[in-house]
């Protein structure tokens, strides 16, 4: 059971009564409790937000597990009234962990939320408002397949059995729509117009499914023909709320495809064209690189020198074109990068 249904499950018989002291003065003998009742309570309340529609549940349930990790640290630091200072010892530790720059400030995030709203309520210090995160730089090079590069996987894509139907249909839809994966593993068949070759989604932090992709006719013929095959090896005894993308395996068979499967199928793709490379131990040498993600970040190029910045940001669904400038520089830093190496070979003189 994930952090977030633990702590919804626990909250019934755990209310704000189990907390003393309004003013934030928590007792030495009942520390350990009164943080974990802090946090089942604050969880009480990003659930209730998420089920308004008001905050992803998926935000929510990153909340908590990135809650969790700061709650076992101060019981194993056995800290008593954590003060900012604890938590810049925290932050401290997580950097010498050798988390990257974002990974630490997602977890000072959910620091943040926790005491601040513990704050609204009167019943802790907001003890982290004051704590900056560090630095993420977001202009280092990123390499970037282009389109017949995409398209090339899908001859690593081989037979016609359920499993490579869908394998295929997900690179075409992956790439045509530029979708995040958590819009894509939400999507059901019912989502699919095949008349249109639209797709309902839920974008990042939507709580309804109210934007609509649409798929290139390649794209639509690949994903009707992947529904098409399941329909008949289901015997046509699909519901209109199965998944469009399932698992095809005896063991797992019609259970929707989660962000971690589809990032495997399509790492091994990238591996059969040699994209991925691994090193001595079988570990990827620069993993998310050349990912799922970075097929997002391909279409997203693609559509930026086909049509343009505003074309680019539509696609994206970004808010600020900035974030798709800044997307595409990155590649463009990468591309040029790469191609000065060749003409700074001493070898080539």
């Amino acid at each position: 059971m994930d952090s977030f249904h633990f702590y919804i499950s626990h909250m019934v018989p755990l209310s704000l009564s189990t907390i003393d002291a309004p003013s934030g003065a928590l007792s030495a003998e009942r520390v350990e409790l009164d943080h974990k009742a802090l946090a089942i309570a604050w969880a009480r309340d990003l659930a209730a937000r998420a089920a308004a529609g008001h905050l992803a549940e998926r935000s929510a349930a990153a909340y908590i597990k990135n809650a969790d990790r700061w709650l076992a640290w101060i019981n194993a630091q056995g800290i008593v009234r954590p003060t900012p200072a604890d938590v810049l010892a925290y932050v401290a530790a997580l950097r010498n962990s050798g988390l990257k720059a974002a990974s630490v400030n997602a977890y000072l995030d959910a620091i943040r939320s926790l005491y601040r709203w513990a704050e609204t309520q009167n019943l802790y210090p907001a003890i982290a408002r004051s704590i900056g995160g560090l630095k993420v730089r977001k202009d280092e090079p990123l390499a970037c397949l282009d389109r017949k590069s995409i398209g090339h996987l899908l001859t690593h894509v081989t037979g016609n059995n359920v499993a490579r139907l869908r394998d295929r249909a997900l690179i075409h839809v992956l790439f045509t729509t530029g979708l995040r994966l958590v819009s894509l593993t939400g999507a059901n068949l019912s989502d699919f117009d095949a008349d249109t070759g639209s797709l309902a989604y839920k974008g990042k932090g939507d709580s309804e499914k109210a934007r609509h992709a649409y798929l290139s006719a390649s794209a639509a013929k690949a994903l009707s023909e992947y529904i098409a095959a399941r329909k008949l090896a289901w015997q046509g005894r699909l519901s209109p709320f199965a998944p469009l993308f399932a698992a095809a395996g005896n063991r797992a068979d019609g259970e929707r495809l989660s962000d971690r499967s589809i990032r495997r199928i399509v790492t091994t793709l990238m591996e059969r064209a040699g994209h991925v490379r691994r090193d001595d131990t079988g570990k990827i040498t620069r993993p998310r690189v050349l990912s799922a993600h970075s097929i997002r970040r391909s279409a997203i190029t693609a559509a930026y020198e086909a049509k343009g910045l505003d074309a680019a940001q539509t696609l994206a669904g970004h808010a600020d074109p900035k974030t798709t400038l800044r997307a595409y520089a990155r590649v463009q830093k990468g591309r040029i990068l790469m191609d000065l190496a060749g003409v700074l070979d001493l070898e080539t003189l």
